[in-house]
Parts: C-alpha cells; structure tokens; sequence
C-alpha cells in the first residue's frame, strides 16, 4: 500500500488538469451561445428600430376589412381606391363627402387584389382577382372576365400585388398558399405576370417567386421596384419600356433596400415620392418606412395607432396634390378576441399634409400610371 501513495498526487494533479480544461470549454460554449443571442435579438430589434423622424397616421375609415390592400387615387372621380382582398371588396374613399362606397364583387370571385382606371374612361377599371383579371365599371358595377382567367395557376394560387407601367401594362404578381385555411406560404410557388392590353394574354416574366408585391417605378421610367417580401428587402431592375419583348423590359436586378433580417417585418406595399424617395409599409411593424433607394438609408418611419395592429400592407400618395399618404391595414386570419384588442385593424388611414410637413419640404407623390386598354 505504501508503495503506491506516491502515485496519488500525480494522479489527482491530472484529474484537476482535465476539469478545468472541460470548463473552460464550457465557458467558451456558454459564451458563443450568448453573443449568437444576443446577435438574434439585436435583428429582431433593428427590424422594428425607428430611424430619424417619426410621422402619425391617423385612421380615415374603420372598414375592419380583413386585408386591406392596393391603395390607389383615381384622379378622374377624387377618390382614393382600395380593396379587401379576402372580402372580395372595392372601396371609393371620398375624402371630400367623407363616404367609403363599397362594391361587393364575391360572387364573380374570391378574392380582387389590384385596382387601377382604365385609361381614356370614366369609371372603368381593371382588377387582379384569384383567378385573374376583371374588367369592372364603377358606375353600373358591370364586370368582364379576362379570356385568360382559369388558365395562369391552380386553386391555391390567387393574384396579389400589381401596378401599371409608364407605358400602361399591367405588371401583377401572385402568392400561393396550402394548409390549413391557406395559412401557409409555398415558398418559390408564385410569379410575375405582364398583361399588355386586354385584348392580350397575360405574361410570365419572372418565376420562382413566393410572395409578389410592392411594385412601382422611377420618375424617369427607368427604374422598376419590386418586393418579394420573404427575401426581406426591395430591389431594383433597369427597365426599358420600349423593349422588343416583355422579358426585356426588367433587367439587371439588384438589392437595394435591405429592411430587415427576418420577420417580423416584412416589406409589402410601396409608393414613390417625387423626391425620388420609397415608403415601403412594413407588415408586422405597424409601420410605414420612408427610404432613399440609391443608397438604401432609413429616412423616415410613421407609426400607425397601437389599435391599428401590426399589419401595415400598403401606401399611395393622395389628393389632388398628392401631398397626403393613405395605408392601408389588416387582420389576416385573426380570432375575435385579437380584433377585440386592437378594433382598428383593417382600417384605412391618412397621414396629412401637415404631418408629412414635418419632414423639412413639402412632399408630394408620383402620379401612378393607368392601364392601357
């Protein structure tokens, strides 16, 4: 026994050796861990982070529309239209009588999801809807189905976001969903479309896409911006409006607006300013963000009322000036008792120009473009 009590100390020595390398190992792990959460939350910080100045939207219309989306103002009537995609819905703002007309279009479809006049007419307009395009007048609320309708994707593809070129095309995306309700988003499941005249067929000009939205171009014509809102950002394309075909008119695509890490937010609708500067609505922020796309800076951030809910879906310049900003809101598959909390979601709201003033320099938005029959 003796003879082995020498080999004790040694063998604790190395046993102590090994401990306290297994806990600095430890500690590096807890570390790694540590700076990889906070690095997470810090994302999830700056995508909802306010920037600069803050604006106030105020609520114009308590529609409760369950996606309330694709604000557009029709300078030939002095309204502001705008939709419930889910509701099958056209809404006429007249700021001026304060009325919000409704035409209830579900038993021609499911869902309207763009709007915009037909050029050289009073009343018409042209719409997305689930299974295409709609011609509907305004007046006597008589529609026209588009020959293509049927044919551009399967029952669980709708149309969403869309807008007219310069030249009067019609540039529209569409989002797929399964599960559930159609709560799921098909990632890569959707697409976007051209449609050049209603006497034509509609065109597949980009694939691959999971959820078309926010579109609009540059003052000049040359520059197209487009939101696909799973990649978190905006992008631009070099466009070329008297291109030989339509799958040359977008081209050289490139990120230039990065407006969050993941969601939420998600970048939806947008609206140029003469400036030359982008609002984009940030659904699930409750906000509407106002950037400079040559060099993708935060500029500007208007908060919508805590009642108002998180889902911000679009914006477009309005009035006769075009010196207001109207957002439109949501309640996309909510229950009761959330709707109960927070009563003004689906709302349409107005940031005046008073508010806009704030800013330093009057701003005024870019007339939107008709489409060309």
């Amino acid at each position: 026994m003796s003879a082995q009590r020498p080999l004790l100390f040694p063998t604790l020595l190395g046993f102590c050796k090994r401990l306290l390398l297994l806990s600095l190992l430890l500690l590096l792990f807890l570390f790694l861990f540590l700076l990889l959460y906070t690095f997470k939350n810090n994302n999830k910080k700056m995508s909802a982070e306010v920037v600069g100045p803050t604006l106030a939207a105020q609520l114009v219309v308590d529609a409760k529309a369950h996606l309330g989306e694709a604000p557009f103002w029709d300078s030939r009537r002095g309204e502001l239209l705008w939709l419930d995609i889910l509701g099958a819905q056209v809404f006429q703002y007249n700021p001026s009588k304060g009325t919000n007309a409704v035409q209830d279009l579900s038993s021609h479809t499911a869902h309207v999801t763009t709007i915009a006049p037909v050029e050289g007419t009073d009343s018409a307009v042209v719409l997305g809807t689930s299974e295409g395009f709609l011609l509907l007048d305004l007046e006597d609320a008589s529609v026209q189905a588009h020959a293509a309708n049927g044919s551009l994707h399967g029952k669980h593809t709708r149309m969403n976001d869309g807008k007219c070129d310069p030249q009067g095309r019609l540039w529209i995306g569409s989002i797929a969903r399964e599960g559930p309700d159609g709560a799921d988003i098909v990632p890569g499941g959707a697409a976007l479309y051209v449609l050049d005249g209603w006497a034509s067929m509609p065109t597949k000009v980009l694939e691959g896409v999971s959820v078309s939205n926010g579109i609009t171009w540059s003052k000049d014509g040359q520059t197209m911006y487009y939101t696909d809102s799973p990649t978190f950002g905006v992008d631009a394309f070099a466009f070329d409006g008297a291109a030989a075909t339509h799958s040359q008119l977008a081209t050289q695509r490139r990120r230039c607006i990065d407006v969050c890490a993941g969601f939420p937010p998600v970048p939806d609708g947008c609206a140029l300013d003469a400036d030359g500067k982008l609002w984009v609505a940030c659904f699930g922020a409750g906000q509407v963000r106002r950037y400079d796309p040559t060099t993708g800076t935060l500029l500007a951030t208007v908060l919508l009322p805590a009642e108002a809910g998180l889902e911000t879906t679009a914006c477009a310049f309005g009035g006769p000036d075009l010196d207001e900003l109207y957002v439109t809101t949501a309640h996309e598959f909510w229950s009761e008792e959330k709707l109960a909390q927070m009563p003004l979601a689906g709302g349409l709201f107005r940031v005046p120009r008073e508010e806009l003033a704030k800013l330093g320099s009057p701003i005024r938005g870019l007339p939107m473009h008709t489409f060309k029959r």
